[in-house]
């Protein structure tokens, strides 16, 4: 199942970076990629007797149900937000894979768990290029963000893991869209009823698969990033 362009829409009843420019430990260290792969609406236009080819359709993530108007007491929504940018806002250079490749995780927080979550997982996704970034998953529910700098390891001591980012490393990669281009990238939190059953290494579509019908809530933050 591919990721999506946009995170927000998703399949109903369901919900949904790495060793920067390195391997896991003990292999050989993949190299990664001059840059993210450029942007459909930015490709040269086909002569005019050769089809167009149609941007490529995502599969949603999963995404939580939505709950019926209630008269008791609302619960607050799921919320995440940075230390390191605002929504919305530019990502700075040093969370990005080049033109310097510092690759630092932004500091993400959030709030409004629900008490009844069992883990939580995050996905970053370049929705320019359905590229993903980031996959970090059973996440303590007790934990309240993730620190900058997180380290490209598949396990955390907390018990936390990581899958590989589209790069073909395990963790964070940073932003790295063609020079000239502003890609956006949204990270998505969701908050689950129960801890996945995979290993440290799932990719992104494992764990979207994994999450399908425990989604209780998720929330969105975008950034963007621009090398000239």
């Amino acid at each position: 199942m591919r990721r999506v362009a946009c995170l927000c829409l998703v399949l109903t009843l369901s919900v949904a970076v790495s060793q920067a420019g390195c391997g896991s430990a003990g292999a050989p260290e993949p190299a990664p990629p001059l840059e993210e792969p450029t942007a459909v609406a930015d490709q040269p236009t086909a002569a005019p007797d050769t089809p167009t080819p149609a941007p490529p359709t995502p599969t949603p993530f999963p995404t939580a149900e939505e709950t019926p108007a209630s008269t008791s007491t609302a619960v607050p929504p799921l919320q995440v937000s940075s230390d390191s940018f605002d929504h919305g806002g530019e990502i700075p250079p040093r969370h990005g894979l080049c033109p310097d490749p510092t690759n630092l995780t932004p500091a993400i927080v959030w709030s409004n768990v629900p008490p009844d979550a069992e883990s939580l997982a995050l996905i970053c996704v370049d929705t320019a290029v359905d590229f993903v970034h980031w996959v970090i998953y059973n996440i303590p529910p007790s934990a309240t963000g993730l620190p900058e700098g997180v380290p490209s390891t598949a396990e955390l001591e907390d018990g936390t893991v990581q899958g590989p980012n589209d790069y073909g490393n395990i963790g964070y990669g940073g932003p790295c869209p063609p020079a000239g281009q502003t890609h956006t990238y949204v990270f998505t939190l969701y908050a689950l009823d129960t801890a996945l059953g995979l290993p440290a290494g799932a990719d992104a579509d494992a764990v979207g698969q994994a999450m399908e019908g425990h989604v209780l809530g998720q929330a969105e933050l975008a950034g963007t990033y621009s090398r000239q």
